[in-house]
């Protein structure tokens, strides 16, 4: 059970990183990050990230930052909403 447990957190883990690289990549390319909208598709839910997530992934885009740079860059992080 811990196996499963751990192998489905690092799916969610994985699939957050993947998704926050897409939304920076589109962002860097001066591109929406939405779907475009067609007649037959719905649009889409925004994807919720819990807390625990969010922190780890902003702790990781972190690395290499120390002091208030950190502080500063991880309050930012955390408060965008996902």
């Amino acid at each position: 059970m811990k196996m499963l447990y751990a192998l489905a957190l690092a799916g969610l883990v994985s699939f957050t990183a993947s998704f926050a690289h897409a939304e920076e990549t589109a962002v860097a390319q001066g591109r929406s990050t939405k779907a475009s909208s067609t007649a037959t598709a719905a649009p889409a839910a925004p994807v919720k990230i819990s807390q625990q997530d969010k922190m780890r992934l902003c702790a990781k885009q972190a690395t290499g930052k120390k002091g208030a740079e950190r502080k500063t860059f991880m309050k930012g992080c955390l408060s965008k909403k996902a």
